[in-house]
């Protein structure tokens, strides 16, 4: 196994324990290998996307609380709408191991 696939596969599955930190810094550390930079790229915006659809989510729903005039609706569709964030999030989680593990079977 080379230096290339551990350091690519650990950008992905440091969703287990440093998401957002250990990509970023195999990004910016090994500059000179297209390689791990382009998992590690790859694999930091995986780490973000549930991040920023929590926060956009959240935020929809602080503004949107305070302007609707129907809570039963706007609660209802909430509720659809963050169990579609979930199981995007869950979904990007299982793709992150596959990744991982995949660039280390290879």
């Amino acid at each position: 196994m080379s230096k290339k696939q551990i350091l690519s596969a650990l950008a992905y599955l440091s969703i287990l324990f440093a998401p957002f930190i250990f990509p970023l810094i195999i990004w910016i550390v090994c500059r000179d290998e297209p390689f791990i930079r382009h998992h590690a790229a790859v694999a930091l915006w995986l780490h973000l996307i549930p991040l920023l659809l929590w926060i956009a989510a959240i935020i929809f729903l602080g503004i949107g609380g305070l302007f609707t005039s129907h809570l039963q609706y706007f609660g209802a569709g909430m509720i659809i709408i963050l169990g579609l964030i979930l199981l995007t999030s869950l979904v990007i989680f299982i793709y992150n191991l596959y990744k991982g593990i995949k660039l280390l079977v290879n």
